[in-house]
């Protein structure tokens, strides 16, 4: 009958095979490439250093062991849902009253001049309510169906300025929305990032610490300067490695670009309202005067944002999508931000403009 045979050697009798090991004297090897002179000295110098150290073997290949297994861990690619669904864009296409168009050539009615700076009128003319305004105009009378005439044009370009500035509202939820998924995706990848980063330096400092103890408990000198270098060299890769950016990815798509027709400055869009397009590509509506709203957003990016970005960056944030880093989320939701303080800051020449028709009213 078979029994189970274990090796049990007495933990005294292990300590002092390795005292006698660690006062052996070596003599000098008689010079000698083969075995001819009998055993090679260095070979028995590794042999015998292994039997003294094997539980620094054991701890250097655990280090190596859980290097591997780290880099494999940090090295996997964000398991994330699908990103080409888009939560932000609106649950049905807008249609725009064509009545309401902005007119290719502003009137010279002195009506309108006379009580309106060229500011409101252009303001009136990009939301389509030069006609209105006009009709409003008309010398006051007394008679009952022409004052109701003129109430109801009042009303109408009430109706039209609340319905502009929910254009506004709306287009400044959109570009809110994209900006904080784009921030959240981003927050995503530089955790992932901290996280690869933790680990290779744990793991760094760990290698370093079992080199030095492995460095001062080796006598022989050779074996000494290979664990010291090896450590060393493996410490070094495993700082490097943290220090280098990972690189991950996460696959996004936009069809619906809010930043490619500014980028592109095209002379139609299908995403902005007629009323907020006209306002971001008249010059008059900027600062200086001398360039457009939307002219002005393409050079911040450009100066800020894109400087020194090759053309694949500017296809990928303009584009309908692909591979975005970490880098690329915080420059889209940083491009997104600007342009949303653009379209908000719109409403403050609503404002002024239903300012000036209230006094007008009075």
């Amino acid at each position: 009958m078979n029994h189970p045979f274990n090796i049990a050697v007495n933990q005294a009798t292990l300590n002092d095979l390795q005292a006698r090991l660690a006062r052996t004297r070596w003599s000098d090897e008689i010079d000698s490439t083969d075995w001819k002179g009998g055993t090679s000295q260095t070979y028995l110098q590794q042999l015998c250093w292994y039997w003294q150290h094997e539980s620094i073997v054991q701890l250097v290949r655990f280090a190596l062991v859980g290097w591997l297994v780290a880099s494999c861990a940090v090295g996997r690619p964000p398991v994330w849902p699908n990103q080409s669904g888009n939560y932000c864009e609106p649950a049905f296409q807008a249609i725009y009253n064509q009545k309401y168009t902005p007119l290719a050539s502003l009137p010279t009615d002195t009506a309108l001049t006379n009580h309106f700076s060229p500011h409101d009128i252009l303001l009136a003319n990009a939301a389509g309510i030069l006609p209105l305004l006009q009709g409003m105009r008309q010398p006051k009378t007394n008679d009952m169906d022409a004052r109701l005439a003129r109430l109801s044009k009042l009303q109408q370009v009430q109706g039209r300025l609340l319905l502009a500035s929910t254009e506004i509202a709306s287009l400044a939820a959109e570009l809110d929305c994209e900006g904080e998924r784009a921030d959240q995706l981003a927050t995503y990848l530089d955790q992932k990032d901290q996280t690869r980063v933790r680990n290779l330096t744990l793991l760094s400092v760990f290698v370093g610490a079992v080199t030095t103890v492995a460095s001062t408990l080796i006598q022989a000198d050779r074996a000494d300067k290979v664990a010291g270098i090896s450590g060393g060299l493996l410490s070094a890769g495993l700082g490097g490695a943290a220090a280098l950016s990972s690189h991950q990815a996460i696959l996004f798509s936009h069809n619906r670009n809010l930043l490619a027709d500014i980028w592109d400055q095209s002379e139609q869009s299908a995403i902005y309202s007629p009323f907020i397009w006209y306002v971001l590509n008249e010059k008059s509506f900027s600062n200086n005067g001398q360039h457009s709203i939307r002219y002005n957003i393409r050079q911040r990016w450009q100066a800020y944002t894109l400087a020194g970005s090759p053309l694949g960056k500017k296809v990928l944030y303009f584009g309908a999508g692909g591979l975005y880093q970490a880098d690329d989320f915080h420059a889209r939701a940083n491009m997104l931000n600007q342009l949303q303080a653009s379209i908000r800051s719109i409403s403050q020449d609503l404002q002024g403009l239903l300012t000036r028709l209230t006094l007008e009213v009075r």
